[in-house]
């Protein structure tokens, strides 16, 4: 993966992550931990009442929404039982208004897209 293609998958990671925990926060959950490493199974760490919950954030960019791989779902069932938290997945899709295509300069220059997201699905 060259330089240009690891940033727009940062890029594209980092909206998914952001999207999901503005989202929360509007909810009124409090958000106790934000992880925006690509290889970490988990993203975010939040509490609402006496309920925790660690959600894996995948975003990808059309046409494809964001999917969480076997070895990333064990890994997040597993921290969710040592945090006593409930295992949540949130699968986002992104697309440029224009004509679907993506580029790293579109993210940074701040051209227009969407972010489609079908809400969150407990991980068994």
């Amino acid at each position: 993966m060259d330089n240009k293609d690891l940033e727009l998958k940062m890029n594209v990671h980092e909206r998914g992550i952001n999207y999901v925990k503005n989202l929360l926060d509007r909810s009124g959950f409090m958000i106790h931990a934000v992880n925006k490493e690509l290889s970490s199974p988990s993203q975010l760490l939040a509490k609402v009442g006496d309920r925790r919950l660690l959600i894996a954030v995948r975003t990808t960019c059309h046409p494809d929404a964001g999917k969480l791989d076997k070895e990333n779902r064990e890994k997040l069932i597993k921290e969710s039982q040592r945090l006593n938290a409930v295992p949540y997945f949130a699968g986002i899709l992104l697309t440029s208004m224009n004509d679907g295509h993506i580029q790293v300069e579109d993210i940074a220059g701040g051209s227009e897209h969407k972010l489609f997201f079908n809400g969150m699905t407990v991980v068994r």
